[in-house]
């Protein structure tokens, strides 16, 4: 896509405006619902520059784990169900302190920290049922915390969890010996010791695992995860999502919905950079969580993922589209949304195109959701009919068509996982940029621009249901609130 447009700068100038003073200008201009009823399901308040009631606003004690002692055991169970196969075989599975990141850890006791408070937490996750699960968390205060959030009705109210203030190699090298796992031909799997998609080469400290080997020789430290139709006894479990974690997701995407709201209002209340936009939707996504933003990157005139996730001072002006991937996390969990809307009205030169070429992207995505079969479609199988269906209408197609949802870097990532069937439970985004041909649609500008409508979905035993409100379908700044 040509980047004229704009005055992209040096690095220097994208930060001249103060996040105070941006979060500030954006709170009185636009982090309101001017747009509710074009973009959500509620209905819409008066017009005009309306900050976001307090009421609206969620309580802000979503920090505090949310799922039951049921999720906690249904997922303890299918992990070692995958643990035992017989092409894993494995005793135990144990995270390390260098994936602060820490999906996997996350996964199996909720416990996290946050980045530079310790290490990532260092969960011994035994096959045997009747072994207790050790969560290593650094320091004697983390243990108090989330001993605070866990202990009453939690995950460690019934004592099969035990949170420990360690971490490091020689702790968790202590540990495996006093829970019985140091016997020479012990297999120990370790979470992120190769990596998928975004960490080939894993997270793993090699002084970590060399620490681990000189205590224990003889025993096995395995990677677990892989691409193709078994992902791996963590990450295969992951892919199935329970109707608490379809919660969290939605939760999330609701979130998600709000920043959108957040980018268009600001717009209306005068904003005239990219970095205006992108704070709005941060404020905002932040306030619906209580959880920092998993990713959100802004592209004016070009792909929602030109930015890489910064705010930046594009100068955004009337006839432009504005592309954008939004992910909040709750809990955790997130699925992206994506939604090009554009910069001025139907009268504005650009609307028309604008305008078709997302009625082709809602066709695309009515079309594509309903060739899936659960448990039969593979997300090859989806993405090629989705291609055709693309061609079909006259248009081209651009970028990621699938991306995950859920905890962490979760499956599908694309690639290998390709070959994966679509089963009831999975969640992923479905996000194609679609450009029209321009004998079909000619653009105001010299070439035709791309438009993304993304959606998460999440799959049942028959078919593939929404997870977001938003009205689906044209978005732009000039017109006025219904």
């Amino acid at each position: 896509m040509n980047r004229q447009i704009g005055d992209r700068g040096s690095r220097a100038a994208r930060r001249t405006t103060s996040r105070r003073t941006v979060l500030r200008t954006a709170v009185q201009a636009g982090i309101a619902w001017p747009l509710a009823q074009t973009v959500s399901a509620g209905a819409a308040p008066a017009a005009g520059r309306t900050q976001v009631p307090a009421e609206s606003l969620p309580r802000m004690e979503v920090r505090n784990p949310v799922f039951t002692v049921a999720e906690r055991d249904r997922r303890w169970a299918t992990v070692r169900a995958n643990m035992a196969k017989p092409s894993w075989n494995l005793d135990a599975i144990i995270t390390a302190a260098s994936d602060q990141t820490g999906a996997n850890a996350r996964y199996l006791s909720q416990v996290v920290l946050v980045r530079y408070s310790g290490a990532g937490p260092q969960v011994l996750f035994p096959r045997d049922a009747a072994k207790k699960v050790y969560v290593q968390v650094t320091a004697a205060r983390h243990v108090e915390e989330w001993t605070g959030r866990l202990a009453q009705g939690g995950w460690l109210a019934d004592g099969r969890m035990v949170l420990t203030p360690e971490t490091g190699g020689a702790a968790m090298a202590k540990l495996l010996a006093a829970e019985g796992f140091g016997r020479p031909g012990t297999r120990i799997g370790v979470a992120k010791l190769k990596g998928t998609r975004f960490e080939p080469d894993g997270v793993v400290s090699a002084t970590y695992l060399d620490t681990l080997r000189a205590a224990l020789p003889g025993v096995l430290f395995l990677p677990i995860e892989q691409w193709g139709p078994d992902a791996g006894p963590i990450d295969e479990a992951m892919l199935t999502k329970s109707g608490e974690e379809q919660d969290a997701i939605r939760r999330a995407v609701a979130a998600n919905e709000r920043g959108l709201t957040a980018m268009v209002g600001a717009l209306r209340g005068g904003a005239t950079r990219q970095g205006d936009l992108w704070w709005a939707a941060y404020a905002s996504m932040v306030a619906a969580t209580g959880s920092d933003i998993i990713r959100l990157s802004i592209g004016i005139d070009q792909g929602g993922n030109a930015t890489l996730g910064e705010p930046v001072a594009d100068s955004v002006s009337t006839g432009q589209f504005c592309s954008q991937e939004i992910s909040s996390g709750f809990q955790g969990y997130g699925c992206q949304i994506n939604h090009t809307f554009f910069v001025g009205g139907p009268s504005t030169p650009g609307y028309d195109y604008y305008q078709a070429a997302v009625e082709a992207g809602l066709t695309l995505h009515r079309r594509a959701l309903a060739f899936i079969r659960p448990g039969r479609t593979t997300y090859d199988e989806f993405e090629k009919n989705a291609r055709q269906i693309v061609a079909d209408l006259g248009a081209q197609t651009s970028g990621v068509m699938v991306h995950s949802g859920g905890i962490g870097q979760a499956r599908p990532r694309g690639g290998g996982d390709s070959v994966m069937v679509i089963q009831p439970g999975h969640a992923f985004d479905f996000k194609p940029g679609v450009t029209l041909v321009r004998d079909k649609s000619k653009d105001a500008r010299e070439r035709n621009r791309a438009v993304q409508i993304g959606e998460s979905y999440v799959v049942t035993d028959t078919s593939v249901v929404r997870l977001g409100s938003r009205t689906l379908g044209p978005i732009s700044t000039g017109d006025a609130p219904a």
